[in-house]
């Protein structure tokens, strides 16, 4: 079985964030925004929600609160899974190869079929967890964790729909409690971001997604790997120094 350390995922994954914080944290402010297109929220009647207990009231002045544009917001949210799934891919890539991508003009490029089966896994996953947490808590953590990697294994290894599900079942078995720690340890790092005037939470954000991807490489199977070939791009990507 293999061994989880999360001090070394912590150290490669903060690293990692160091040296390539300006295009990840880039893209996480970019979705951050688009996530909330064609959604408002009217401060003056959200705020009339914590001048009464009664959870009627509360749930009407909430929806009277929320403002929403709907063709607005679904496109918001269509596009926020594709860059979602463009960014996980540049994660991936900065982990194998030291860099994100080779040429710029290639990051947007994506396999269409493999974008909708990233999109139906993501969105039964989230099914899965958010039933399990409504049901009893406990079972939503279980499912979460042991599904954790389906999404980026749906987005980044070609894997098939069911493949997604049953491979991170099979990489997470043994390494619940592990993983569970793991997860523990990135809300404190998205809190501690958070409390860094707020804006820090972009660069944490950057550290998680980094400590997903090293734990992924840790559990994944070894495979031959083909090696990185950048002779026929052009490389525009700067480092950080």
């Amino acid at each position: 079985m293999k061994k989880l350390s999360i001090g070394e995922i912590v150290s490669r994954a903060w690293d990692l964030a160091v040296k390539h914080w300006p295009i990840f944290v880039l893209f996480s402010f970019v979705t951050s925004l688009i996530g909330g297109l064609g959604v408002n929220l009217d401060p003056a009647t959200y705020a009339q929600i914590f001048s009464t207990s009664d959870s009627t009231a509360q749930a009407e002045l909430l929806s009277e609160a929320l403002q929403v544009n709907y063709p607005l917001a679904i496109f918001g949210a269509l596009l926020s899974i594709y860059l979602g799934f463009v960014v996980i891919n540049l994660y991936v890539n900065t982990h194998n190869t030291g860099r994100p991508y080779a040429s710029l003009s290639g990051v947007f490029k994506v396999d269409l079929n493999q974008l909708a089966i990233y999109f139906c896994v993501s969105l039964v996953y989230g099914l899965i967890v958010g039933l399990g947490v409504v049901l009893c808590i406990l079972p939503g953590i279980f499912f979460a964790v042991r599904l954790w990697y389906a999404p980026l294994l749906a987005a980044t290894q070609g894997a098939s729909f069911g493949e997604a599900f049953s491979r991170s079942w099979e990489m997470t078995k043994g390494h619940f409690w592990k993983l569970f720690l793991l997860g523990l340890t990135m809300v404190g790092i998205v809190i501690l971001g958070i409390c860094a005037c707020f804006v820090g939470v972009f660069f944490a954000e950057v550290v998680v997604e980094f400590m997903l991807v090293v734990s992924f490489f840790m559990l994944k199977p070894e495979e031959p790997a083909p090696a990185a070939d950048f002779s026929t791009e052009t490389s525009d990507y700067l480092e950080v120094k």
